[in-house]
């Protein structure tokens, strides 16, 4: 199973066919967390600072149309900044924010670069992941990578089985982040 970070403004974009896609993952076990409505540096981070009300906003936006789709009782406490938040100014404010809430705030720790420089293939992201856990060494107790779901991406997918049959060669198990 897999945490999916999900962006209401792609959700809103992709119509029925992505709102059906959400509520078989969720269906099946999957867990659904908060990216953003927006995924929009300049409104979320202009000047490279966090603006806590047009992220709270922005996140409050997301939140709704996930109850529209998974049913009122749908609630997520986990978020993950665009961009993450080790990339940002001023982001005291969003981690008090997080913490009164009981919200957890995810980042990544490994990636398969399937949003950085040239279009990769299947082998040559399965590659990247390889490369990017080993930098976290033997003694690495967790894997939180970094992978993309969205259109364009068929090589991501493609990818994903040699990613799994790798980590799990590694000796990590599969959960979700509630």
């Amino acid at each position: 199973k897999a945490t999916f970070f999900v962006t209401g403004k792609t959700l809103e974009d992709g119509g029925d066919e992505a709102k059906n896609i959400l509520k078989n993952a969720y269906n099946s076990g999957h867990s659904i967390a908060n990216h953003s409505y927006s995924h929009n540096y300049n409104l979320l981070y202009p000047g490279r600072h966090l603006n806590k009300d047009a992220f709270l906003k922005d996140f409050s936006k997301t939140d709704k149309i996930l109850k529209e789709v998974l049913g009122n009782d749908f609630k997520t406490k986990t978020w993950r900044l665009p961009g993450g938040l080790m990339s940002w100014r001023s982001t005291d404010s969003i981690k008090e924010y997080a913490e009164e809430s009981g919200i957890g705030l995810i980042d990544w720790n490994a990636l398969n670069k399937d949003a950085e420089g040239k279009k990769k293939n299947s082998d040559e992201l399965v590659q990247c992941v390889k490369e990017s856990v080993e930098v976290l060494g033997p003694n690495a107790d967790s894997v939180v990578l970094l992978m993309h779901d969205t259109y364009g991406k068929e090589e991501t997918v493609k990818a994903l089985p040699q990613i799994i049959e790798y980590l799990q060669g590694k000796g990590f198990e599969f959960r979700t982040i509630k």
